[in-house]
């Protein structure tokens, strides 16, 4: 499928287009004609340098398409913004290509992407919202070292400091998400806290 690039700056479209096919990638300047031109769940790259983003109507274009909202100069408060109003990943616009060919790849295939500190943020505000200790229907599938890591999770904590505060091994919280995602029919630990909600 095609994948639109919504920016003015050639040079950008022209190093995203370098590292994911120039024959697949189609470049727009403006948010009409990137409207007219959208499929159902087409990817498109959003450069948020464009002037004017703020004029369209995002969650209903996120509705209809995959966006990666590319930033210049990240920052949480405006990852989050962009997924807020539906946008299924925030990167950095000038992105290494392996890394640009990851966060493309994970939102073709349905996922999410956001940067390590902005899930962090994500996992932190999600799990301050679910259910008490002792309230949680959850815990009856799990055992207790995956509640402890699940615990976890909703302190935004990272893999390594998840395994250094249970005294454990990286790769064992990662046999333990990986568990707990099998579990609860889920591909990344944001989706898992948005199930135990």
């Amino acid at each position: 499928m095609t994948i639109l690039l919504l920016t003015l700056s050639e040079a950008l479209a022209d190093s995203w287009r370098a590292v994911l096919g120039r024959e697949r990638c189609w470049r727009v300047t403006d948010t009409a004609t990137l409207a007219g031109l959208l499929e159902n769940d087409q990817l498109v790259l959003v450069d948020l340098a464009l002037p004017g983003l703020n004029d369209a109507d995002w969650p209903a274009l996120c509705r209809r398409a995959r966006v990666i909202a590319m930033s210049s100069n990240p920052d949480n408060a405006e990852g989050l913004a962009w997924l807020q109003c539906g946008a299924a990943g925030y990167a950095h616009a000038y992105s290494t290509p392996d890394l640009l060919q990851q966060v493309v790849s994970t939102v073709e295939t349905g996922s999410s992407w956001v940067g390590r500190e902005l899930l962090s943020l994500l996992c932190g505000q999600l799990g301050s919202r679910l259910p008490a200790a002792g309230n949680e229907a959850w815990r009856e599938r799990v055992t207790a070292r995956e509640a402890e890591v699940v615990t976890a999770l909703k302190r935004g904590m990272a893999n390594k400091d998840i395994a250094r505060e249970l005294d454990i091994a990286e790769r064992t919280v990662k046999a333990h998400l990986s568990s707990l995602f099998q579990k609860f029919g889920v591909d990344d630990r944001l989706q898992l806290l948005l199930k135990l909600a």
